[in-house]
């Protein structure tokens, strides 16, 4: 279970979404710390996404999860939330979708390890080719081709069979 929906009526207790989206304080804090109406003080953790400790639960909550409760819409188990521009830090809720893991892997960036340039094509050394693997409908393929160029036409191939890839894919 998500910690966002465990405690969802607490942080719909403590926070409410402004009229530019942003997160703010229902209640002053403890001795002061903040006001009631002060914007919530988020920290960058993990992979970049930004983050908020909630003392009263002992939990810490990703903004953008946050952000879509307080917008009236829950985040299902087994469910991720994708950021539609790619943008880790940008947590408006028009920029945020509910979707399965699936989903949100075929709109990741290029890996940092990524030799060719192209999410999706490699360099094969034992081959002397280059590969090309793409999940359409769920089903993994793979094949392979001389040429950079006959690589491309093949990955393009391959993401018109399956709409679900996004323009953000790989860059």
């Amino acid at each position: 279970m998500l910690t966002i929906n465990k405690y969802s009526s607490t942080f719909l207790s403590e926070f409410y979404l402004d009229s530019s989206g942003n997160i703010r304080r229902t209640t002053d804090g403890y001795q002061g710390r903040f006001k009631k109406g002060d914007l919530a003080n988020f920290f960058e953790g993990e992979g970049g996404y930004m983050y908020i400790q909630i003392p009263r639960v002992r939990t810490v909550v990703k903004r953008s999860h946050l952000a879509l409760l307080l917008s009236g819409i829950n985040i299902p188990d087994g469910k991720e939330v994708d950021h539609i521009d790619g943008n880790k830090k940008n947590d408006h809720p028009s920029n945020l979708r509910v979707v399965d893991r699936a989903l949100n892997s075929k709109n990741r960036k290029k890996r940092s390890d990524n030799s060719s340039g192209v999410t999706g094509i490699r360099w094969c050394i034992s081959k002397e080719k280059f590969v090309i693997r793409r999940t359409v409908n769920g089903v993994r393929k793979s094949t392979s081709r001389v040429t950079m160029a006959e690589a491309l036409v093949a990955l393009e191939e391959f993401t018109n069979q399956d709409t679900e890839y996004t323009d953000r894919h790989g860059k």
